[in-house]
C-alpha cells in the first residue's frame, strides 16, 4: 500500500491545526539553505527527529516543503524535557522563523501562551488544538486516527492464531488513546461480523464515545514516548499472555516491541504507528504486520507551503480516512487478499458512515 507520506497534493495548503513538538535547546540545529528567505522552524517532542514517528514526520514535512520551493529553508530544536518547550519556541521567535512547528499534545501550553504573547507568528502544531485568545496565525493539524485504528484492529484480528491480541500507549490523552480506541472497535467488529472470538489487552475503552479532545479510557502506559526498554517489558507481558500481535502507540517506544518480537521468534508481529514502519525502521520491516498511519508529514508540509506563499490560515485540518489524513499501511508481513478485502469494505463503510469506529457499538467478548 502506498505510503501516507505521499498524499500531500491530497492535503492541498490550506487551513492546518498542528500538534506540539517538542525540541532540545541542546540540539544542534539544521539549516538547509543559508540563501533562503523563508525559515520554517519544528520544536521536537523528547522523542527526538529520528524516532521514527510523528516528531520524525514533521520534520520531513518540512524538508518536503523545502524540495516544493527552494526559497524555504529548515531547522529544528530537540527538546530533551518539558522544560525546554518554551526556551525552544522562544529561541525561533527570536530567529525571526517564517512559521514554528510544534509537535505533540504535551506541546499545549507552551505553544498556546507564545501564540498569545506574538501574534504575528505563524504556528503549526500537531495533534492539538490551544485555545489562542487573539490572531488569525494558528493553525492546528489533528487526525481522526480512530478510523485507521479500526481497520488495524481488523488487520490484527483477522490476523491472530492466538486470538489474543494487544496495544499500549506513551501516555494517557486523546491523541494516544484515539488510536487504540479505533483499534479494540475494529477487533470488536470482527468478531461481531465474521463470528470469531479475539481479546484485546491493554485498553478499555470509556463509556462514552470518544473525540480528538477526549478519550478517557484507561489502559496500559509507558508514561514515556523514549523508554524503548519499558516497550520491550510491556510487549514481552502481553506476549506471556498470548497475545501475538501488539500495536504500541508510544513513538520510539514500539522499539522495544519490535526487539520482543525477535526475541519471542516466529509467529509474533508489531503493528507500527504514525509514519510506516517499512519505510521508518526498513530493517525491521518482516516483524510489521502495517502501520496505523496519520499525516503528520503532508499536513505539515503543507501548513509551510501556505506560510511560505502568503496564503496561511488559522484553523482546524482534520485528518480522515476520506482525506487520506490517516490510513493503514500494509507491513512486511503477507496479508491474505481476504482479509484485505474485508478491511476496504470497513474503509467503504467508516467513510460512508455507515459503519461506527466507536467501540460501545460492539459487544466485548465474554
Amino acid at each position: 500500500m502506498r505510503s501516507i507520506r505521499r498524499f500531500a497534493t491530497v492535503l492541498g495548503a490550506g487551513t492546518l491545526i498542528l500538534g506540539t513538538l517538542t525540541l532540545s535547546l541542546a540540539a544542534t540545529s539544521v539549516t538547509a539553505s543559508a540563501v533562503s528567505k523563508f525559515k520554517a522552524c519544528v520544536v521536537t517532542d523528547t522523542g527526538g527527529i529520528n524516532d521514527g514517528s510523528f516528531n520524525q514526520s514533521a520534520y520531513d514535512g518540512l524538508k518536503d516543503a523545502a524540495k516544493a520551493d527552494n526559497n524555504i529553508s529548515y531547522t529544528y530544536l530537540s527538546s530533551s524535557a518539558s522544560t525546554d518547550y518554551a526556551p525552544n519556541i522562544n529561541q525561533f521567535i527570536s530567529e525571526k522563523c517564517g512559521i514554528i512547528v510544534t509537535v505533540g499534545f504535551l506541546m499545549d501550553t507552551a505553544t498556546k501562551n507564545a501564540a498569545n504573547a506574538h501574534p504575528s507568528q505563524k504556528f503549526a502544531i500537531v495533534d492539538d488544538a490551544p485555545a489562542v485568545k487573539k490572531g488569525t496565525h494558528v493553525s492546528a493539524l489533528q487526525y481522526e486516527t480512530d478510523q485507521a485504528g479500526f481497520l488495524g484492529g481488523i488487520l490484527a484480528a483477522g490476523s491472530s492464531k492466538t486470538g489474543v491480541v494487544a496495544t499500549y500507549g506513551g501516555e494517557n490523552f486523546s491523541a494516544v488513546t484515539l488510536y487504540e480506541n479505533g483499534f479494540v472497535a475494529g477487533v470488536r467488529y470482527y468478531d461481531l461480523t465474521y463470528k470469531k472470538k479475539v481479546t484485546v489487552l491493554g485498553w478499555t475503552p470509556p463509556k462514552v464515545a470518544c473525540n480528538l479532545n477526549k478519550c478517557a479510557g484507561t489502559g496500559t502506559f509507558v508514561n514515556s514516548f523514549t523508554d524503548q526498554t519499558a516497550g520491550k517489558s510491556d510487549t514481552t507481558a502481553f506476549f506471556a499472555e498470548h497475545a501475538d500481535i501488539v500495536f504500541p502507540v508510544a513513538g520510539s517506544v514500539g522499539l522495544g516491541s519490535v526487539a520482543a518480537a525477535k526475541l519471542a521468534g516466529a509467529g509474533h508481529s508489531i503493528i507500527w504507528v504514525d509514519s510506516n514502519g517499512c519505510i521508518q525502521e526498513k530493517a525491521d520491516c518482516k516483524y510489521f504486520l502495517g502501520t496505523v498511519a496519520k499525516g503528520v508529514e503532508p499536513s505539515v508540509e503543507a501548513a509551510v507551503l501556505s506560510a511560505a506563499k502568503g496564503t496561511f490560515k488559522s484553523g482546524s485540518y482534520i485528518g480522515t480516512l476520506k482525506n487520506n489524513g490517516t490510513a493503514l499501511e500494509y507491513g512486511g508481513i503477507s496479508v491474505p487478499s481476504s482479509l484485505k478485502a474485508e478491511i476496504a469494505t470497513a474503509k467503504a463503510g467508516i467513510i460512508a458512515g455507515t459503519i461506527s469506529v466507536n467501540p460501545n457499538k460492539y459487544p466485548a467478548v465474554k
